[in-house]
């Protein structure tokens, strides 16, 4: 019995070992379950979109639709700004590398589009850094499509696909005003790609393009493909069964503009430029301060600036010593004479020298030991102040200036807008500078010195205007007194054509002058051109009444050796201004005509004459369209040789247009001077 007892303890042991073995499987197998279980769970739920996406990715690709950029247009509908075909080089980074045997695919993608080494560096670049797509080229030859097309089997993610490239008919006339568009670097992507932009999108560079970019860049669709392994689409078919209907969303175009610009207006004064180095013109209707022209030479092809530049170019540009990419009419120089229509009112206006009131100019003034002088040496003798803007006497101006003091010469200045933005919007608008004396404390080596406002008042030493300044002012004493703010856009419509938003003229502030002061301001404007003592009247037209003053700039001290301006550098030689505007009885059009170093005021009168003379008596014989049409085809690139340096555009321009200049040269402080005029 004892035996018996003995084998049961011994069975009853083995069964505890078994039943502790079983438990322990048992446990290994549920933790084991567990783990595979949170694999699950993590791989489903917590990281299954991010799968789900990267299995999708396989198979379905989003490309993205470039929506059409809105179309620019002048007051009479002329396209200055459009959208034209072109065909553009993508690479998908996950195909391609994925199938790149080895260095020779690439090779053969640069050998195929003629890169250039900065080119294939960025595109090396961007295959390192695994981008979704990326841009190779721009706009490339229908030669260069069927070049890729027919390698296409040895180039996977590779694609050519049609899109919109920007057009300028007009091409470099204009092209400040107009702007033109860059890709976006790397630099941009910082703060544009919050907006949706992405690496190899445009962007508004300059000029309207850029004020308006948000306006005219729409907004981007989508197009969803089934693809291979090796990125080829496998039709519409196995797309729909796969993806069911969301296979497209159209894009949405960007808006038109409609400028206040005259086309015909900035072909005329092109041809009235033909022969000047440097400038700009400024033409606007006094009546509700609408731009009719922005010209500023020299320019520069916004064609090639927005996608085919060559190098041989861009270094024409950056080495052109008159900076082709300022816009010089919103820039700031010396006005000269142009600027006493100021010293004119405030004289009238403070009593200091009534319409009948003379002074005596016998060639020189003397204040404080020195002698200013009046640029006609012989002087003007007895003169008013009609007689003192028809001759562009000094002395009349030097006395006035005297009396008066720099800080109130400054107050009239501000009232016709000087030394303040006029609001235009774009190009890094200068402000100008109309000097006080507390601006002299602050600037000037010596302190302010008393004689600064005679410098002042003549529109020498530190004052500094720009053209669409000196534009508006003359449109306020056209039209009586209203100083507007600049009108450049009539209306934002539709892609059909419905106008979405109207833009009003708008009145900036009333320049308050009495009846017989404006008077006598018109009356010595309308003397300049048609008296025969005036400055301009060698220029007068037979058929117009063009009211107006000449301007003759110092930009460098003469000092004792007087040198004639065709004897000297190029950046000492003397400003020319005319500011005008006619029919001088009822007002239409203001002009005026800035060249930069281009000598005496004289010269700049007949360039304004000319375009007044074509203005006023242009043929419409032949429609502008076809005129355009016929000067866009005969301004089409060569094809020249190709750079990158493209997206170095934009940088370039707001480098140029920052800084409010006047010119190269030192500035006129005054004194023993005489200024031709």
């Amino acid at each position: 019995m004892g035996e018996a007892i003995r084998k049961q303890e011994e069975q009853g042991g083995e069964s505890d070992r078994y039943r502790g073995r079983y438990i322990m499987l048992v446990m290994f197998a549920f933790f084991a379950f567990l783990i595979i279980l949170g694999r699950l769970w993590s791989l489903q739920v917590l990281d299954g979109e991010r799968y789900w996406r990267a299995s999708t990715e396989n198979i379905i690709r989003d490309v993205e639709i470039k929506p059409a950029r809105g179309r620019i247009y002048d007051r009479n509908g002329v396209i200055l700004a459009d959208n034209r075909s072109s065909f553009d080089v993508y690479v998908i980074p996950r195909i391609f590398k994925k199938h790149m045997k080895d260095e020779r695919t690439l090779d053969k993608v640069t050998d195929l589009l003629n890169l250039t080494a900065s080119e294939r560096a960025r595109v090396e670049r961007g295959l390192e850094r695994n981008v979704g797509e990326l841009v190779v080229r721009r706009d490339i030859t229908r030669t260069q499509v069927a070049r890729i097309e027919a390698n296409q089997l040895d180039l996977p993610g590779v694609e050519v696909r049609p899109n919109a490239h920007r057009h300028y008919p007009f091409h470099s006339i204009g092209a400040h005003t107009i702007g033109f568009l860059g890709e976006v670097n790397d630099r941009d992507l910082d703060e544009l790609e919050r907006y949706g932009y992405t690496s190899g999108d445009y962007v508004g560079r300059m000029g309207l393009e850029r004020a308006y970019e948000q306006v005219l860049r729409g907004s981007p669709g989508v197009d969803r493909t089934v693809v291979d392994a090796r990125g080829n689409p496998q039709g519409e078919a196995e797309t729909k069964f796969l993806i069911g209907e969301y296979q497209h969303v159209s894009p949405v175009s960007g808006r038109d503009i409609k400028l206040t610009i005259d086309a015909e207006l900035m072909l005329i004064i092109h041809r009235a430029m033909r022969d000047k180095a440097a400038g700009a013109v400024v033409a606007l209707d006094p009546r509700d301060g609408s731009v009719r022209a922005l010209y500023s030479k020299p320019s520069f092809n916004p064609n090639s600036w927005t996608g085919r530049l060559s190098t041989q170019e861009k270094l024409r540009n950056d080495s052109d010593p008159y900076k082709p990419m300022l816009d010089k009419t919103v820039n700031s120089y010396f006005p000269g004479s142009v600027f006493k229509v100021t010293g004119s009112l405030a004289a009238l206006a403070e009593g200091l020298m009534s319409v009948e009131d003379e002074a005596f100019c016998p060639g020189y003034y003397r204040f404080g030991g020195r002698r200013f002088r009046c640029w006609k040496r012989a002087g003007h003798r007895h003169t008013n102040v009609v007689d003192a803007l028809a001759g562009s006497c000094d002395v009349y101006y030097y006395k006035v200036a005297e009396q008066m003091g720099i800080d109130k010469v400054a107050e009239y200045a501000y009232k016709f807008g000087f030394g303040e933005q006029t609001g235009i919007g774009i190009n890094y608008e200068s402000a100008g500078r109309v000097p006080t004396k507390e601006w002299h404390r602050k600037h000037s080596p010596e302190g302010f010195q008393y004689g600064f406002a005679l410098n002042t008042v003549i529109g020498q030493g530190d004052t500094l205007t720009s053209p669409l300044q000196v534009a508006l002012a003359y449109a306020a004493i056209a039209n009586g007194g209203d100083l507007y703010y600049p009108r450049l856009i009539e209306q934002v419509r539709t892609r059909e054509g419905e106008a979405l938003f109207e833009f009003e003229p708008r009145r900036r502030k009333r320049v308050e002058m009495l009846p017989e002061h404006l008077e006598a301001l018109r009356k010595g404007l309308w003397s300049v051109v048609n008296d025969e003592k005036g400055t301009a009247y060698p220029s007068r037209l037979e058929t117009i009444e063009v009211a107006g003053k000449t301007g003759t700039a110092q930009v460098h001290k003469i000092g004792t050796i007087r040198v004639a301006n065709r004897d000297k550098e190029f950046r000492f030689r003397d400003h020319a201004w005319f500011a005008s505007y006619a029919p001088a009885s009822d007002p239409e059009l203001v002009v005026v005509v800035f060249l930069q170093h281009g000598g005496h005021g004289s010269e700049a009168a007949p360039v304004a004459m000319e375009i007044f003379d074509k203005y006023f008596n242009r043929s419409n014989a032949r429609s502008l369209t076809s005129r355009v049409s016929e000067f866009d085809s005969a301004m089409q690139p060569d094809g020249a040789e190709q750079t990158s340096d493209v997206e170095q555009a934009g940088d370039a321009a707001q480098q140029t247009q920052g800084a409010e200049q006047a010119g190269d040269a030192e500035q006129v402080t005054g004194g023993d001077d005489a200024r031709p005029e």
